[in-house]
This record gives structure tokens, sequence and C-alpha cells, in this order.
């Protein structure tokens, strides 16, 4: 799976000394006339921030704001975060993550599952409900992912995210014009 932030930025955030710490993960999910896309911004411990505006394939919105949480938090692994406090403005699968809601659907149960076996990868996670006021900047990446055209991508800052992380088992992306597939 190629990376989700480019390469160099990676590197800098992984050889900036990382102090171990609370990592912050914003997420969030949009579905709308414009079209489907995830909104991603981590906060490690170091203040330096990543975020990351995604394009997707068709989605409902509660398998967006899965998606957008499933993709941060692979993310977050992949800079070496070990104890994340995660953040997003859908009370419905906050309270579905943290078993105050069953899961009735088939759909939202594998994506459930997957979500628990992605927070194993961790130490220590939390995942609270914030108001939407709150979640501005990964609802504004979101949006964005979900209104670009294939010929409107721009120098890294939007990725498509091809297959559903449910169906495939894992998320693929695909970067444009940059060239900077593995």
């Amino acid at each position: 799976m190629p990376a989700l932030i480019p390469e160099v930025e990676r590197e800098l955030l992984l050889n900036s000394g990382t102090p171990s710490g609370i990592w912050t993960l914003f997420m969030d999910g949009a579905s709308n006339a414009k079209g489907f896309g995830l909104g991603i911004v981590l906060k490690p411990p170091t203040g330096n921030v990543v975020r990351q505006s995604i394009r997707t394939m068709k989605l409902i919105n509660n398998e967006a704001e899965y998606e957008a949480m499933i993709a941060g938090l692979e993310l977050a692994e992949i800079l070496g975060a070990e104890v994340l406090e995660a953040k997003c403005d859908c009370l419905f699968m906050v309270n579905q993550v943290n078993g105050t809601f069953d899961v009735n659907e088939e759909q939202m149960r594998r994506y459930l599952d997957k979500l628990q076996v992605t927070l194993c990868r961790f130490k220590e996670w939390t995942l609270q409900h914030v108001p939407e006021d709150q979640n501005s900047e990964a609802d504004a990446l979101a949006n964005l992912g979900s209104s670009v055209n294939d010929d409107e991508f721009s120098f890294g800052t939007v990725v498509q995210l091809m297959k559903s992380v449910v169906k495939e088992g894992h998320a693929e992306l695909e970067k444009f014009k940059l060239g900077l597939e593995k």
C-alpha cells in the first residue's frame, strides 16, 4: 500500500525524535452531492501536524466515517503512535465503537470488526465524540476530497482510496500527478 503521506514528510516526522506521548487524531467522512471524501488530521506529541484529504468511492455517510477512522489509525501506526486519542463528530460511530450502540447491519459489523483489529495495534486508545465545530479541519479536508475531479488533483493534497477497507481487507491508495507510487 502506498503511503498516505509523501515519503519526505514521513521521514521528517519519524526522524524528529518523536517522544512517546499521546497522539491526537481527528477524522471525518463526507458523503454529499459533490462526491465522497475522508479527512484526517493527526497531531503527534511533537506538534507537527499531518493533514490528509482522501477522495473515495461511493460510500454512505456512516461508511465514510469508519473509512476515515481506519485510514487515520493506519497513518498513526505507520508514524509510530502507541497511545492515541481519536476524536470524531459522528456520535453513531463513537457509540458503536465504545459499545453503547449495538451493530445490527452486516456492513457496519464488518467495519467495526476491522476497526477493532486496527485499534489492537495501539498500547492505549480512546475515542471521543466532539461537536462539529471542534472537528472543522477534518470536515474541510473530507469535503475537499469529495469535491475534486480526477483532473483537479493538486500536488500531494488529495489521494484516492480505490477500495473499501472492509471489502478488500485494506485501503489501497493511489497518488495522482506525483510519481510517488512504489
